[in-house]
Parts: structure tokens; C-alpha cells; sequence
């Protein structure tokens, strides 16, 4: 398989093309854990891979993620996922201690390695008692209690508190996030072995992100390459024949041929415009250097605005975009590496149409083109 197979089909398996998901809980369910390190410009991201008869705007994924049919927190590497409130359980006890191990030098630092840490979330556990917090009313009952209310330190002290399974994302409260206690918003599960989870966490990588490699599945995950190539092996054995290596630049990769057969369409499709926000999956989801996604003769190294918004064009960067959002409209500012073809820029305007729906306000858009950035 050649670059150019492998970012098709990438294309249809992430559900860039032809999306068979019909809502936003669906597709974060199917891909297991989405990074949200951007809140808004994340949700986009699993909108966008909804049937257009069932696209959501921005309001309908917040209510999703008001109720707990998506959730927010810290797992599997030390960065915001979505995940769904069946998964997140066995994905934080999977990868809870990972993450922590990663963090260690941070927290030793902060003085929140031993016993402050462990104060630090027992006062969280105690305040979210009451029902959902903000983070201005944990920093209180941390100060209360002389612990650090705001800045890195307690940052730190709520990650623990994720981790440890005591908080986990809750409703809105006007425009403020809130916390929530982690047994009520994630229902209790039987307990699994970690050797079959992480298999399923391979399983289920590949389904939605394939062909990829052992790499890519380590990048993604957080796990060490071992940990990674022993899932990997352990999915394909459970697969009975589902998940099949291919090779690609002398590389193997992996992919479930059953989702292959599943998504089917958009494969003669030339000149589409996918808006991308920087930590897609489609990006993220995937080990540097990520040369599927840079034309010929330009590489990450030559692209300094890297990893900001991406403005692709059959999967290929050709710029990048920001969105500036207030409650009556939007101005989307649009960088050009090249000049669009007539069909691109069709193209580009559903893209902005369907981003406007999204947002539910007018979306203007300013552009400048940067062939040598």
C-alpha cells in the first residue's frame, strides 16, 4: 500500500468521508477516547463525523456532554480526552498510573508526589459531596485547607483527582466547567485484566484509525512499544482474521477489514476540504512525523504553524485556520500554503456552511495565501 491508499482509506475509517455515525456519543464511543485539549474546536471534530441528516450544532454536543454521554478528563496520556461514561472506568484504571508515572517530575516538583497529593484529592472527593463544582469552588476548599487554589499546583491536585477516579468532568454552570464526583457520572463495571484491556484498546485503535503501526498505536495510547506490539498481537489473535497487516513503505500497519468492508463511499471523491481542528484524530492520532499529511517536497519541519487548525485538501495540509467566536458571529482566518482549484473552493464553502450550522451564527471568512511559510 502506497501514502496515497493509506490516507484514503484513513480518510473513510475515521469517518472523514461517507460518516456513518449518527451522533456525537457514537463517534466518541466507536474512536474510544478523543483528545479535547480545545473544548469548542474538539467538538467540531466529532460533529464532523456525523451523517449530515444528523449533524449536530454545538449546543446539541454540549447537552451530550451536560448529561455525561461524553465525558472530559485526563487519561490515557497527560491531555484532555473525550470518552464515553461506558468506557471511562476501564480506561482510567488501565492508564490512570501511566499518566501519573508521566507526570512524576511535575508533581515531585509541585510537592504533590506524596501526602499533599493525596490530601489535595481527598479534599476534592470531600467537596464534590455536595454536588458539581467549579474550579473556583475547589480552589476555595484547597485554600481552606492550605493547599494550592489555583495555578500549576492545583491544576495538578485535580488531575490526581482524576486519575485516582474521584473527579471527572460535570455540567455547565453558566459558562463555567464543572467537576463532578467520578461514581456518579460513571457507572461501575466488573473489573478486567490488563492484558485483555489493553488488547481492546488495540482493537479498537485499529477500527477507527487504521492502517496504523505499533508506533502509532504507542504514540497514541501512551503505553511503551512492547506493551503496545503484545496488543496489538493479542487483538489480532481474538480477531479471528479480522485485523490484517499490510505493509506500507516497508512498514507494517494494521487494519480491521471488517470496518473496511463497513465503510464504503467517498472514494472517487477528489478535491474535498476538511477543516480540521489542531488535535483531530485524523492529526493526533498518529505517530511524527505524519508524512501522509505534507504534499511532496514539504515536511513538518518546513511548517512552523504546525499543528494549529488545519485546512486540508483530500487529506493533504494545504494551510491552516482559526476560528475568532463571539455569541453573534464568526470570523474564520484562513492561511493558504497554495491557491484552491474551482472545485476546492466549492468545497471549502460547504465546509464553512457546515461550520456555521455548527456554530449556529455567521461565519465570514478572511483569508491570505502563504506558499513559502
Amino acid at each position: 500500500m502506497d501514502v496515497d491508499a493509506l490516507r484514503a482509506l484513513r480518510l473513510r475509517v475515521q469517518g472523514l468521508r461517507a460518516p456513518s455515525a449518527g451522533s456525537a456519543p457514537e463517534v466518541v464511543g466507536r474512536f474510544v477516547a478523543v483528545q479535547s485539549q480545545e473544548f469548542l474546536p474538539a467538538q467540531w471534530g466529532l460533529a464532523a463525523r456525523v451523517r449530515d441528516d444528523r449533524r449536530p450544532d454545538a449546543a446539541t454536543v454540549a447537552r451530550a456532554i451536560d448529561a455525561g454521554d461524553i465525558l472530559r478528563t485526563h487519561v490515557l496520556r497527560p491531555t484532555w480526552h473525550f470518552v464515553s461514561r461506558d468506557d471511562a472506568r476501564w480506561l482510567m484504571e488501565l492508564s490512570g498510573s501511566r499518566v501519573r508515572q508521566l507526570q512524576l517530575s511535575m508533581l515531585r516538583s509541585l510537592g504533590l508526589d506524596g501526602a499533599e497529593g493525596t490530601r489535595g484529592v481527598a479534599v476534592v472527593a470531600r467537596a464534590l459531596e455536595g454536588g458539581h463544582r467549579t474550579r473556583a469552588e475547589l480552589g476555595a476548599a484547597l485554600d481552606q485547607e492550605g493547599l494550592p487554589p489555583t495555578g500549576l499546583g492545583m491544576v495538578y491536585v485535580l488531575m490526581l483527582a482524576e486519575l485516582e477516579r474521584v473527579a471527572i468532568s460535570g455540567v455547565t454552570v453558566g459558562k463555567q466547567r464543572t467537576y463532578a464526583a467520578f461514581d456518579e457520572r460513571v457507572p461501575s463495571s466488573p473489573p478486567r485484566s490488563r492484558a485483555e484491556a489493553l488488547a481492546d484498546l488495540a482493537a479498537r485503535y485499529l477500527a477507527s484509525r487504521g492502517p496504523a503501526s505499533d508506533r502509532d498505536f504507542a504514540s497514541w495510547s501512551g503505553f511503551t512499544l512492547t506493551d503496545c506490539r503484545r496488543a496489538i498481537a493479542d487483538a489480532a489473535d481474538a480477531s479471528a482474521g479480522g485485523l490484517e497487516p499490510v505493509e506500507v513503505d516497508g512498514l507494517a500497519h494494521w487494519l480491521d477489514a471488517r470496518m473496511v468492508e463497513q465503510v464504503t463511499g467517498g472514494d472517487g471523491e477528489r478535491g474535498v476540504v476538511d477543516l480540521l481542528q489542531a488535535y483531530d484524530e485524523y492529526i493526533s492520532g498518529y505517530a511524527a512525523p505524519r508524512r501522509y499529511l505534507f504534499p511532496p517536497g514539504r515536511a513538518a519541519s518546513t511548517a512552523p504553524e504546525f499543528p494549529l487548525h488545519a485546512l486540508a485538501v483530500d487529506g493533504v495540509l494545504a494551510g491552516r485556520w482559526a476560528p475568532v467566536v463571539d455569541e453573534r458571529r464568526a470570523t474564520l482566518k484562513l492561511v493558504q500554503w497554495r491557491a484552491l482549484s474551482h472545485a476546492e473552493e466549492r468545497s471549502l464553502a460547504a465546509s464553512v456552511a457546515g461550520l456555521e450550522r455548527f456554530l449556529g451564527a455567521p461565519v465570514t471568512v478572511e483569508r491570505a495565501t502563504s506558499p513559502g511559510s
